[in-house]
């Protein structure tokens, strides 16, 4: 089964990954989990969520996770149920900061006194603080690119940056929907937690500040929002900018040959006495009338100044 177990000083790690009907089996019978939190642990949450029974917490939180192939922003639900003496994590395998913290107490003695000395609130504040700091070089990474695009659009590549922005968006937009329910949620376990009989003791302001990290990665989603949305806005003007340019340039060129055209087409005509026709010179003369004016014609321009 993909189910792999700590133990310290009586206390339990329970992790499950990539869990089966056999996974989730082993864990009714053995700790008499509610069939419905059970059945949360094997499809898709739509938020995170906290629920008290008498014997244990059952909480649901969702984390980033990058999909480089797709290059998205996609949630990762992890699901903890919270006993006395034992802390059992549902999960798709898919964060690494589970995956490290586990490896690391399966065989660093000094690593599980460390993360189980202070019971099971200490294992679980660790693998919360693991998991909120895991967002911050996502974060970073955001950052970095919208300075890219940033730049880029003021170097002339302002069509390239409109998919660019957009799969920035998507993905400020998936990661606050990730994080926006983390607070109330945290707050939901402090109150529950101290109200039961298993308190968090000296370990409460730990909890408080995980409150305070949800709440700086909040703001900072809200800043990338607010700077896309700027440069959107702003790239969308640069290429408004150049399109009107380019109508213009057209429509100027358009004007200077419209009385050429018209002096071809006069000149053009099977009439018998057309004036200049026969002339030794001819050509020469309608190339000069047609020259005047479409050099009138950019005289003209220049005085609007619509060649600008």
């Amino acid at each position: 089964m993909n189910i792999k177990t700590v133990k310290h000083n009586g206390l339990s790690w329970v992790n499950v990954y990539n869990p089966t009907n056999e996974e989730i089996e082993y864990l009714r019978k053995t700790y008499k989990f509610h069939p419905l939190d059970l059945k949360d642990c094997t499809s898709p949450a739509q938020r995170p969520n906290l629920d008290k029974y008498p014997d244990y917490i059952f909480m649901i939180l969702l984390f980033p996770v990058f999909d480089k192939k797709n290059r998205e922003v996609i949630p990762s639900e992890v699901d903890f149920f919270i006993g006395q003496d034992y802390l059992v994590m549902v999960h798709q395998n898919k964060l690494a900061p589970i995956v490290d913290l586990y490896e690391l107490c399966l065989v660093n003695d000094h690593a599980r006194e460390k993360y189980f000395g202070d019971g099971i609130e200490q294992l679980l504040y660790t693998m919360l603080n693991s998991l909120f700091l895991y967002c911050y070089p996502m974060l970073d990474h955001i950052g970095m690119d919208i300075d890219q695009i940033e730049k880029k659009i003021f170097a002339g590549q302002e069509k390239k940056m409109v998919k660019e922005i957009l799969i920035i968006r998507r993905n400020i937009t998936n990661f606050r929907k990730i994080m926006q329910t983390h607070k109330n949620v945290l707050k939901k376990l402090i109150d529950t937690r101290n109200a039961n009989k298993h308190k968090l003791n000296g370990l409460r302001i730990y909890f408080e500040e995980l409150i305070e990290d949800t709440k700086d990665i909040w703001d900072t989603l809200q800043g990338f929002k607010e700077t896309i949305e700027t440069i959107q806005i702003t790239n969308e003007s640069l290429i408004s900018f150049r399109i009107n340019d380019i109508v213009k340039t057209l429509t100027v060129i358009s004007v200077l040959a419209l009385p050429i055209t018209v002096v071809a087409s006069v000149f053009g005509m099977n009439a018998k006495h057309m004036p200049f026709i026969g002339n030794p010179n001819d050509f020469w003369i309608l190339l000069l009338i047609c020259g005047s004016f479409g050099a009138g014609m950019i005289w003209f321009f220049s005085r609007k100044g619509m060649l600008k």
